[in-house]
């Protein structure tokens, strides 16, 4: 048998020394690396997704041990629901709350789930867990108060198609005012809604609410004769039309369905009232105070789990001045910038109060990104981006999930403001920040509790 030529140093011996080749081509070297990373690129994802799945059944399991105790406070026939004997997985913060679309429920609440942990934690509903509902965004996990696995139809208010499939009725616009959207075939759309009846109109096949003309005639006083006109959907008071005004007084003051709206200031050089140092010679008209922008039953909830109180109303886009006295003809106050519960960027446990200079809008003890922006398509949060901005103020994130990038006026001077500057705290939603802006050059929305 032929003896194989010796190759040494890269030559072969007995051959003519010519040069012969030893280990792996490059190619094949080049093969193996790819090999390797694909292979790595599996593990990662395999492990990104066993991850996912441990943190959606560690929530679902902390969600359903605060569910017993809940549905145990209620069959004590305890009002006030709570959670707090349980300590929160890091990063995630649990709360409790009676389901405002049914009386038969009640809502696990939970901040801080990112989109692909939500979607894996959905896969634990269906028509026998004691789980009947999850949010869109998994910011709420709803049960019935026995825990049992008993259907509603509220069950089916997020999803239309699954609504009229089970035989319900959809109304559109039913949880603008009613609470719910998905409803017994039998009932009307309109059940439930408050609203005024001369000057306003219900879709009984869709629940949606509408202001008449406002040259529609209307009762006033209640003694049968149309005496007025319907404005904005409120029968207006006839002894206030087109009455000028420098203060509420000179529109009854509370209760009278007017407020003073601010028309015209000049520049004032009083020091002794905030009024005349920044401006004097106020004056305007009259205004009727129009029906409210209605918010869903989910809206509702959304501010009053951020920590606005209950009595919370925004109102349209006035001056300072007109803004305070829209405020006031009802009983309240505008926002004070420190109720916003903003926390600076740069020093992240000082509260930002009036006469304090302008920040980011963060939540105590977080350093909040500064690029807001990017973390919003609209009024929904960008996947992905759920933990940036949970370090931004609750307060603010819920102003922007429902009125987008509005801004609102607080009753907070800013510390720039001077004799004849005055400048306001407004929580400008278009950046997450609280900021500052003369009281009678822009109109904003009203804030007010």
């Amino acid at each position: 048998m032929k003896k194989k030529d010796l190759c040494v140093g890269g030559f072969r011996i007995k051959s003519g020394m010519t040069r012969c080749e030893a280990g792996r081509s490059m190619v094949e070297m080049l093969g193996v690396l790819a090999i390797m990373g694909i292979v790595g690129l599996v593990g990662v994802r395999m492990y990104t997704n066993a991850m996912t799945r441990h943190r959606a059944n560690e929530l679902i399991y902390e969600a359903q041990k605060r569910a017993t105790m809940v549905a145990s406070q209620l069959l004590n026939g305890r009002d006030t629901l709570s959670v707090a004997g349980f300590t929160d997985p890091a990063g995630y913060t649990f709360g409790a709350e009676k389901n405002p679309q049914n009386t038969n429920q009640f809502n696990i609440t939970i901040t801080g789930v990112d989109s692909k942990v939500c979607q894996q934690m959905k896969t634990f509903v269906g028509p026998a867990t004691p789980i009947r509902v999850i949010s869109n965004d998994c910011t709420e996990m709803t049960f019935n108060n026995d825990l049992s696995t008993t259907t509603y139809s509220s069950d089916y208010n997020q999803d239309e198609v699954t609504c009229k499939i089970k035989g319900y009725k959809w109304c559109t616009k039913g949880d603008n005012g009613a609470g719910t959207k998905c409803i017994l075939s039998t009932s009307d759309c309109c059940q439930g809604t408050i609203y005024d009846s001369q000057c306003q109109s219900c879709d009984p096949k869709t629940g949606e609410v509408k202001n008449a003309k406002n040259t529609t005639p209307c009762d006033f006083n209640g003694d049968n004769e149309n005496d007025s006109f319907c404005n904005t959907g409120v029968c207006e008071n006839p002894a206030f039309t087109d009455i000028p005004c420098i203060t509420n007084a000179d529109c009854d003051e509370i209760g009278s369905g007017y407020y003073c709206n601010i028309t015209s200031t000049t520049t004032g050089t009083n020091t002794d009232s905030l009024e005349q140092a920044c401006y004097a010679d106020l004056a305007g008209t009259c205004a009727v105070i129009a029906d409210q922008i209605r918010l869903t039953a989910a809206q509702k909830s959304l501010l009053t789990k951020a920590g606005f109180k209950s009595t919370f109303l925004a109102g349209p886009k006035l001056n300072w001045w007109s803004a305070r006295n829209w405020c006031k003809a009802q009983g309240k106050n505008l926002i004070s910038v420190s109720d916003m519960e903003c926390y600076y960027r740069n020093s992240n446990n000082t509260l930002i109060n009036a006469g304090g200079s302008s920040s980011q809008c963060c939540k105590k003890g977080q350093t909040c990104p500064s690029n807001w922006s990017a973390l919003w398509n609209d009024k929904t949060i960008v996947d992905g981006s759920e933990e940036e901005i949970a370090k931004f103020g609750k307060k603010v994130v819920a102003l922007r999930k429902i009125y987008g990038e509005n801004n609102f006026w607080t009753g907070s001077l800013h510390a720039t403001a001077t004799p004849n500057s005055c400048r306001f705290f407004v929580v400008y939603n278009r950046y997450g920040r609280v900021t500052d802006y003369r009281g009678d050059q822009y109109s904003y929305y009203t804030l007010c509790e």
